[in-house]
């Protein structure tokens, strides 16, 4: 799903990524409103706003609002090749989920981690002395907010239904972004073209779904085990940009590609390390 929401929002048309963003997410929130309500979840929704609305805020804003921003604008500068920098939140997951939720790491971690770097420097330079494009260091950048929010989540979830943490994260973080995305452009709607309210709105409906599973599955296993099985979601936007974009990858950066794969690929298959009792 992930694929080919990064697919869409590439190829959908407007300028202001700040709005597509806000309004892609406020929708998504909508949705998940609905879910809570036909769940019979919504009062447990609104006691939880009125006790965590910090935790809920910081979920929304720095782990949406900031990234998905990033994300959004990003796409519209690099290709969607490119996107495989952001299994670099295995990494920033990693070292958070260490620090914060004293997750044990390996050597083994670290090793695969230096070796999906060393792929994320070939994407990036394609094996030339060259500066960093703008979009790929956003693609660098976002997966950090990710994991600063995802942490917070992943202790927030153990006393509130995931997919309430979901809504208020898409609610919150959708709706912080419609003034910044006025201040940049008037007309906003008038300026949106009408054929691509429905891929906007299927846009939507897949984050809602997709994110929802994901907290879930947070939820169960830990955080950095979790990041690192959402690695395929790159596969499937490159073949769509490659088959129907006509994006064609150099040698170099396949190489990168595959180097960030199989890297993160085997930290997503590595067994859990045992905390050590004191």
């Amino acid at each position: 799903m992930v694929g080919l929401n990064i697919y869409l929002v590439k190829v959908i048309q407007f300028q202001n990524r700040i709005f597509l963003t806000a309004l892609t997410f406020s929708i998504a929130g909508l949705i998940l409103l609905i879910v809570n309500v036909i769940l019979g979840k919504i009062n447990k929704a609104f006691a939880q706003i009125r006790k965590n609305f910090l935790k809920l805020s910081w979920i929304g804003i720095i782990g949406t609002s900031i990234p998905m921003s990033i994300v959004f604008y990003g796409l519209s500068l690099s290709p969607i090749s490119n996107t495989f920098l952001l299994q670099v939140e295995v990494i920033y997951s990693m070292i958070l989920s260490r620090i914060l939720l004293k997750e044990q790491i390996s050597k083994q971690q670290i090793l695969l981690s230096l070796s999906s770097i060393f792929g994320i420097c070939l994407i990036t330079t394609e094996g030339t002395l060259r500066g960093i494009n703008i979009g790929d260091l956003l693609f660098l950048l976002a997966p950090f907010f990710f994991q600063c929010a995802h942490v917070v989540a992943k202790n927030l979830m153990q006393k509130v239904n995931p997919i309430i943490v979901v809504m208020y994260r898409f609610l919150i973080g959708g709706l912080t972004l419609f003034p910044f995305s006025a201040l940049l452009s008037s007309g906003l709607l008038e300026d949106l073209p009408t054929q691509m309210l429905d891929m906007i709105i299927f846009l939507s409906i897949s984050y809602a779904i997709g994110n929802s599973l994901w907290y879930y599955g947070v939820k169960k296993i830990a955080l950095s085990k979790a990041t690192a099985i959402m690695i395929t979601y790159p596969l499937i936007a490159t073949f769509l940009a490659i088959g129907i974009l006509g994006e064609s990858p150099s040698t170099i950066k396949v190489i990168g590609i595959i180097m960030v794969f199989l890297s993160v690929l085997k930290l997503s298959l590595l067994k859990p390390v045992e905390n050590k009792k004191p």
